[in-house]
């Protein structure tokens, strides 16, 4: 017997929205010295831009987008995302996620399915056009199998094998003799059996957020589409099973087609049919390591006052800390950077703490609103409740309500 469980805060998302109205129309206006720190800001004019860049890829090169959400979890961006990138195809990292995004046609989550969401899933399988998931081990094949048994839904699902291009994270490798015969069988018993229906491959080059310029991230695109390109290939050969759908991407990845527009590209994306990403619509100071951005292209920020200024030791403390930007890191260093170029150089709960200049940096003052950009747009975009939405200044004009939970 499967244990089954749901998402635990769906009750509240309508039950929530009356009070979230009620913030929007007192917030809506206002200036960023008059409102609460830390607070997310999310720049829609810069967001726009950024989700339309992506559109340029299916007309040049004859690939479909499928757009991330879960750096930002919010229905607007979403749907800034699916018509910039002239698309109707999402992909989700949770169940949460799914649910607010059912309205859409095309829904992927990107996470391998675990046995206790087979209720929800053929439950949104029923609002959704086309639900899709991950499967990449045949134990999971063998327990859905098993409850589809104890079920009068006749619904299939569509699977996509999760396979790993160097990342190491999720999916399978490509050269694991450990592996081969479990993959391929999997692949036989997907495209035969009475639930699923065999999609396609999906890669994710992870790893590539390590190019330190836009010819490296050309490189790992490179990479990651000859890598779906040999696993269809090994599917053929050993299994007599044709995948011809090959789904690649990564924001650096899918930046740097992009970016380069060359015979370079237009070959790496031969037999690829979709690229997918994310963080590519807010950006942040990890992708402008890899040379395919810059601060202008960074449509989120995290507001924060100055709370004490420390001329003796060259530090500014403001008043917000790991909880406001998370502790990941850059190559860059430190945990952020302000707009105006002093870095975010330590981090705790509520405190952080700007490396200013040796005079203290007289130039801010106790009360100041600085804004910061984050090092990983995602992980500081999942502190916060609810974001600023500003346009090209500091004047909020509108505010938007990210979906929480599992």
């Amino acid at each position: 017997m499967i244990a089954t469980t749901t998402t635990p805060l769906l009750p509240f998302y309508s039950a929530l929205a009356e009070q979230q109205e009620q913030l929007r129309q007192s917030t809506i206006g206002k200036h960023l010295h008059e409102l609460r720190t830390p607070a997310l800001i999310i720049d829609r004019t810069v967001l726009k831009r950024n989700c339309d860049r992506l559109g340029n890829i299916p007309a040049e090169y004859n690939v479909k987008v499928r757009v991330h959400v879960k750096s930002h979890k919010t229905v607007e961006a979403a749907r800034m995302q699916l018509e910039g990138a002239n698309t109707d195809a999402i992909v989700v990292s949770t169940m949460a996620e799914a649910q607010i995004m059912a309205s859409s046609s095309l829904v992927l989550l990107g996470f391998p399915i675990t046995p206790d969401k087979f209720d929800e899933m053929f439950a949104l399988a029923e609002r959704v056009e086309s639900f899709q998931i991950f499967i990449d081990r045949l134990e999971t094949l063998d327990a859905l199998e098993e409850y589809h048994k104890t079920t009068s839904t006749h619904k299939k699902i569509g699977v996509f094998i999760k396979i790993d291009c160097g990342y190491g994270r999720a999916g399978v490798p490509l050269d694991s003799a450990f592996e081969k015969v479990s993959i391929l069988n999997l692949a036989k018993r997907l495209a035969n059996s009475s639930c699923t229906t065999l999609k396609g491959l999906y890669a994710h080059a992870g790893h590539s957020y390590k190019a330190r310029s836009a010819d490296e991230a050309l490189t790992y695109l490179e990479e990651e589409c000859e890598s779906a390109r040999q696993f269809r290939t090994l599917f053929l050969q050993e299994a007599g099973i044709d995948i011809p759908y090959l789904s690649i991407g990564a924001t650096p990845t899918a930046q740097s087609i992009v970016y380069h527009k060359n015979d370079r590209v237009r070959k790496a994306l031969e037999g690829i049919s979709e690229v997918h990403a994310g963080a590519y619509s807010l950006l942040d100071r990890q992708q402008m390591a890899t040379g395919l951005c810059n601060e202008s292209d960074v449509a989120i920020s995290v507001a924060c006052r100055v709370a004490s200024r420390y001329p003796d030791r060259g530090t500014v403390l403001i008043d917000g800390g790991a909880l406001a930007f998370s502790k990941d890191v850059t190559p860059q260093g430190g945990y952020g950077q302000t707009t105006t170029g002093i870095i975010l150089k330590s981090i705790s709960q509520e405190h952080g703490i700007l490396a200013a200049d040796s005079d203290g940096d007289g130039n801010v003052h106790v009360g100041d609103i600085v804004r910061v950009i984050p090092n990983h747009c995602c992980l500081a975009a999942a502190c916060h409740l609810y974001y600023l939405v500003v346009e090209s200044g500091d004047q909020v004009v509108d505010v938007w309500f990210p979906v929480r939970g599992w």
